[in-house]
């Protein structure tokens, strides 16, 4: 069996070598470079090499120097095979050398075995002894010398090349680490900026790291908090727990990414904080859950926001639902005070029909306020301030005062007796009292003392417009209670804002009389101690002019006439009563109970001189009426009516509802009397 000795320092290129020859059916011994080549050739001659030329140790060209000069080898067939070639000189040194071949690499392999079998053939001549002569052995010194330095010259541009490649990459490994230091910052400015709560969880350590957020938004001193995630589910609120880490581990053996859930979190102090927490399942290759990254968000004051937002909308439900009513509930008032008045004065002075009719008359009239305070906090009605004697509005409200306070509070009244009229809406102070009283019955759940006290006082309050001092009419509500917290003082005019437990108060109550007063150019200061009380004092105008004396209408007096009116009214207890009063009154009544109705009545051709409609009619409402009533009968006059306040009808047409509308519940004497302006106007 023919054996082949392989010279070259990469081992694939002897792998490649040793099967070719194999498959020849040749043993191949191997050498990484010239010296382990010497020594091979030593143990065992082979029958032919087969040599790289750029190795380390030893190279080729000396190799092939060693075997020629020693007679053991010299006859032994010898092949450079490489792939280092710059010039012709690099083959001509081999072959003076002693070569018997000459191979580029890659060589196709029947190229190789094709030299093999020429070089190994028994009629080849012996390779010629390496010449010594001085001359010829200096040429060849020359060329080696030559080829050297060719070889070390493109060993030395490979090293450059490898150095080039080198740098490039420590240039890029530098960047990508001046851009990781870059993400890194710019992650640490993000999670100082935001005023959320990141977090991350290492699901195989079990350990949670937060950001500065934690202690801001919840008071936990970062480097404090310690522990995984026992720490933070243990800060979940009770009801919240079982919750809040099911979804947790749904969410990690689910194969979801994302994670979301909205649940109370415990802060340092105590108390409980609402939170929706994000976060996004990271995983490896296998689908495992590695870690959870995320945001806790504080969303505590959203909530309250949303809650008072729906409390407004039902508000205003309410509003809407009490406007129809009371509307409603006018048209019953109207007939109840008209009929009743109709009665107490057919009836014999001093007899019990009499009384009863009065009494019947006196409780209609009660509801007819009763509607008016309903309409006014549904439609937030415009104030109607005039000349007040604030000690007999005072007076006006101690007994129902004394009925819905409870025996438990005991009442006090310190009035000025000298006190000053003042210039403001009587009804609605007659809300601001009762709301201050029942807020002071509410601060004193075991009984107390309320004082409602009154007084002239000069004052000059902050801001531009009070810049001198102003008279005010002062009233004071004074209770021996629980008192306000100090932290509570600054928001006890906010809408919405109570101390009192859920359920007990809607956080509307000093919010309105702020409201009232602001709007009656007036002004409103707390006093309050913890366990010591509380006293709410306003500042209202005063009026220039002494108050107003109410007129007593006279039954005898009313001012009839003999016009002829049309009266277009939807309900018919209220359109018989209207024209029952406006016939006893000497006036010509004609009736109609909607809008289409009261046109055909003046495309007959009647003659008319006033038009008193109602205003909220099925189909076309009073103002349209009246607008078509106009233009057919230019010079009519008009009256309006309506169960609405007169600043909600004002909406729909503002510059005349004002001055010609008559609200319900009417008495008849203040229908005769408004029917006699429209008409003498």
């Amino acid at each position: 069996m023919k054996r082949i000795l392989v010279v070259d320092d990469h081992a694939e290129n002897r792998y490649f070598l040793k099967v070719l020859m194999a498959a020849q059916g040749w043993q191949v011994d191997e050498a990484g470079n010239g010296h382990e080549a010497l020594e091979r050739l030593v143990d065992s001659v082979p029958d032919a090499v087969i040599c790289d030329l750029l190795m380390p140790v030893m190279d080729g060209y000396t190799l092939l120097r060693h075997v020629r000069a020693d007679p053991r080898f010299a006859s032994v067939p010898f092949i450079v095979y490489t792939a280092t070639y710059t010039s012709a000189d690099d083959e001509r040194l081999a072959r003076s050398l002693g070569a018997d071949a000459f191979l580029l690499k890659p060589a196709e392999p029947q190229d190789l075995l094709a030299c093999l079998g020429d070089v190994m053939a028994p009629c080849r001549s012996a390779a010629a002894p390496a010449v010594t002569d001085d001359g010829n052995e200096t040429d060849v010194l020359e060329l080696y010398n030559r080829s050297l330095i060719r070889k070390l010259e493109a060993k030395m541009a490979q090293l450059d090349e490898a150095n080039r490649a080198l740098k490039a990459d420590i240039a890029e490994r530098q960047a990508v680490e001046a851009a990781l230091r870059a993400s890194e910052e710019r992650f640490r400015l993000v999670s100082k900026a935001t005023h959320d709560v990141i977090w991350d969880w290492d699901l195989v350590a079990d350990t949670l790291w937060w950001n500065e957020g934690l202690q801001q938004l919840f008071g936990y001193p970062h480097g404090q908090v310690t522990g995984g995630h026992a720490w933070w589910l243990a800060r979940v609120h009770d009801a919240d727990r079982d919750r809040v880490a099911v979804s947790h581990q749904e969410a990690i053996t689910t194969g979801v990414e994302n994670w979301s859930s909205g649940y109370r979190f415990r802060r340092a102090d105590g108390s409980y904080a609402e939170v929706e927490d994000r976060g996004y399942v990271l995983r490896d290759d296998q689908g495992h859950a590695q870690r959870i990254v995320g945001v806790l968000s504080d969303v505590t004051e959203r909530k309250a926001m949303e809650a008072q937002l729906r409390q407004a909308q039902r508000l205003e439900a309410i509003g809407q639902l009490t406007g129809g009513i009371a509307h409603d509930f006018n048209n019953l008032l109207t007939v109840i005070m008209g009929n009743a008045e109709l009665l107490a004065e057919g009836a014999a002075p001093g007899s019990d029909e009499q009384d009863f009719a009065t009494i019947i008359s006196a409780s209609a009239q009660r509801g007819a306020d009763l509607t008016r305070r309903l309409l006014t906090f549904a439609r937030k009605q415009a104030l109607e301030s005039r000349v007040v004697d604030v000690n007999v509005q005072v007076g006006e409200i101690e007994p129902l005062l004394r009925q819905t306070l409870g025996a438990q509070v005991q009442i006090a009244f310190h009035l000025d007796a000298d006190l000053w009229p003042a210039l403001v809406d009587p009804a609605q102070l007659e809300n601001a009292l009762l709301n201050l009283c029942l807020n002071a019955r509410d601060a004193m759940p075991e009984g107390g003392w309320l004082t409602v006290e009154t007084a002239n006082v000069a004052r000059d309050f902050d801001g531009p417009e009070h810049s001198a001092a102003s008279d005010y009419v002062m009233v004071a509500v004074s209770d021996t209670g629980v008192g306000i917290e100090r932290e509570h003082l600054a928001r006890v005019f906010e809408p919405f804002f109570t101390t009192k437990d859920e359920g007990k108060g809607s956080g509307l109550g000093l919010a309105m009389v702020y409201g009232f007063i602001k709007q009656s150019n007036g002004h409103i200061n707390v006093y309050s101690e913890s366990g010591r009380g509380t006293t709410v004092k306003l500042y209202l105008p005063r009026a220039a002019a002494p108050t107003e004396e109410a007129a007593t209408p006279q039954a005898t007096a009313l001012p009839g006439g003999q016009e002829s009116i049309l009266v277009v009214e939807d309900d018919e207890l209220v359109r018989s009563y209207t024209r029952h009063v406006l016939a006893m009154l000497g006036y010509t009544v004609h009736v109609a109970t909607d809008a289409p109705g009261a046109l055909e009545v003046v495309r007959e051709g009647a003659a008319l001189d006033l038009l008193f409609t109602d205003i909220v009619m099925p189909g076309m409402n009073g103002f349209a009426l009246a607008e078509e009533v106009v233009r057919l009968r230019p010079g009519i006059k008009v009256l309006y009516t309506s169960g609405y306040t007169r600043q909600a009808a004002a909406r729909h047409d503002p510059e005349t509802v004002m001055e010609k509308m008559l609200s319900k519940p009417y008495a008849r004497h203040d229908l005769a009397r408004r029917l006699r302006e429209v008409l003498d106007d």
